[in-house]
């Protein structure tokens, strides 16, 4: 970051693509080290794809329950390599339009922190059931932080959207 710094604040330079991190890189170590730069590049973001596919595939497999795992032959489980398949064509798909990536993961944040209550409360009430929790149920002091954790993450989700449009998305 420091190396980054010396390059680009005197020249006011705004990092704004992955293409743009490199510049350092080619200055300091040259041709080589901007191979090796672009190589782990490709690698990191390749990886990250292969990642999500493999997730997305996992949550809908469990969900709808049908037989999952990355050991499993595509035979053994097709809808869930499927799945895999068609979320990677999705981001490749998603990646050659003009759409900014930072941008799509700061209004999925946002959608995320106004779907957190949805999400925690059935938890908190499922912690206090002793139905399904028997003797590992949820005390008083849990319960109190459990609640105030749940207010603050209200409060985070009726705010974020309104956030969202005054600062134009963080512009």
């Amino acid at each position: 970051m420091a190396l980054t710094a010396l390059v680009f604040l005197p020249v006011n330079v705004q990092v704004d693509h992955l293409s743009q991190v490199s510049r350092p890189i080619a200055l300091s170590v040259g041709k080589v080290g901007l191979g090796i730069a672009l190589l782990g590049f490709f690698a990191c973001t390749f990886g990250a794809a292969l990642e999500t596919g493999l997730s997305t595939g996992y949550t809908i497999a469990q969900f709808f329950g049908w037989t999952w795992g990355k050991t499993r032959a595509p035979h053994d489980a097709a809808r869930f390599h499927l799945v895999i398949g068609i979320a990677l064509i999705a981001a490749i798909a998603v990646g050659l339009t003009s759409l900014d990536p930072i941008k799509v993961t700061e209004y999925s944040l946002v959608f995320a922190a106004v779907a957190l209550p949805l999400t925690y409360f059935p938890i908190l009430l499922v912690a206090n059931d002793p139905a399904h929790m028997g003797a590992k149920v949820n005390g008083w002091v849990r319960n109190a932080l459990g609640t105030v954790f749940l207010a603050i993450v209200c409060v985070a989700a009726i705010a974020a959207i309104p956030l969202m449009i005054i600062t134009k998305g963080g512009a």
